[in-house]
């Protein structure tokens, strides 16, 4: 009897321990990156802004970049990356029916042909044509989404939002229209809550895909976009050095700046982790969690925006030019 009894005892471990071997590795952290043997350095080549811009955000078009200026007008530029000297300046602060208020946000999403900008109770859809800017406006019956400070449209109502508040910090998949928060990936702790080092995030969109990554314990997060059930999915973790929300680390944080996406990889943007505001890196990783290859970029850079396979960086020192990227250049395929 205590034969059998040690038998079915066995097998229950066995049992478990495929369980867990099925199920594991999108439980467990991705920690040991041998970053030496895939890191390569890189120069990246100027080109000069077709004006004068305060970059505060920008986004890929069809063939253009949509450039956010900070405390300047006009507001936007679209940069035209067929003829670089070609350019279309627009938006005022103010009260009047094409104005902006000073709240405005440039909106990320996948469309190509048009882009959006938030501006207090509306969304408003542009579509260039030509020399000819147009657009219509989306009422909303939410008159103030509090705290979010970016947006990616996942399509007329369903958003992400990076809500950074005084008590609590995180990415929400919300109705835009309403304000509705059905799902969220957050710390009860607000952006700052007494520290000198914020509470800060970063996130990028790919199709169903949401790669978040977390400034304060170097933590790269990738989740499945559940359209259906309005909630996050889990799928990977990447964590730099072992460290997590409970433990957050007090030195060597990497300073998560963006993230770029194609079908292929996401591509995040970070400085130094030992040296903050020394260097930059491009880590690059598959959709897989593996990653491929650490650029170590040449300067400082604090965004980037990808277009038909060229990086364009904002550098720390520079408000004249971007600089180019050529993924295709790498050999990463």
């Amino acid at each position: 009897m205590k034969r059998i009894y040690l038998t079915i005892f066995l097998c229950c471990i066995l049992l478990s321990s495929c369980n867990n071997l099925k199920t594991g590795n999108k439980n467990v952290p991705i920690t040991q990156i041998e970053w030496d043997n895939i890191t390569e350095r890189v120069t990246l080549e100027a080109i000069k802004l077709p004006t004068l811009c305060n970059i505060e955000n920008m986004a890929a078009l069809d063939s253009f970049i949509l450039l956010e200026n900070r405390l300047m007008e006009p507001c936007f530029v679209l940069w035209d990356r067929v003829n670089s000297e070609k350019f279309f300046s627009f938006g005022e602060e103010g009260n009047g029916p094409e104005d902006f208020l000073p709240t405005a946000m440039l909106v990320q999403s996948t469309e190509k042909n048009n882009f959006r900008i938030w501006n207090g109770n509306s969304i408003r859809k542009y579509q260039y044509k030509g020399d000819s800017l147009t657009f219509d406006t989306q009422k909303l019956d939410c008159p103030y989404v509090g705290f979010y400070q970016r947006f990616f449209a996942i399509n007329d109502t369903l958003y992400c939002g990076y809500k950074a508040s005084p008590h609590e910090t995180g990415i929400h998949l919300l109705n835009i229209n309403t304000g509705k928060s059905y799902d969220s990936i957050t710390v009860n702790e607000g952006y700052f809550d007494n520290k000198i080092m914020p509470y800060d995030l970063t996130f990028q969109v790919q199709q169903d895909k949401l790669v978040v990554g977390r400034i304060r314990f170097n933590q790269i997060e990738v989740y499945q976009i559940d359209r259906e059930k309005n909630k996050f999915n889990s799928l990977f973790t990447i964590n730099y050095k072992g460290d997590s929300p409970e433990n957050p680390i007090t030195d060597g944080a990497c300073y998560m700046k963006s993230i770029n996406t194609d079908n292929n990889f996401f591509y995040m943007l970070n400085q130094d982790t030992e040296h903050p505001g020394e260097e930059t890196y491009l880590d690059i990783f598959t959709w897989e969690g593996k990653p491929v290859k650490r650029l170590q970029l040449d300067a400082l850079y604090l965004d980037g925006v990808l277009l038909n396979n060229m990086l364009y960086l904002k550098k720390y020192t520079d408000d004249d030019n971007l600089y180019m990227l050529p993924l295709n250049l790498l050999q990463i395929l």
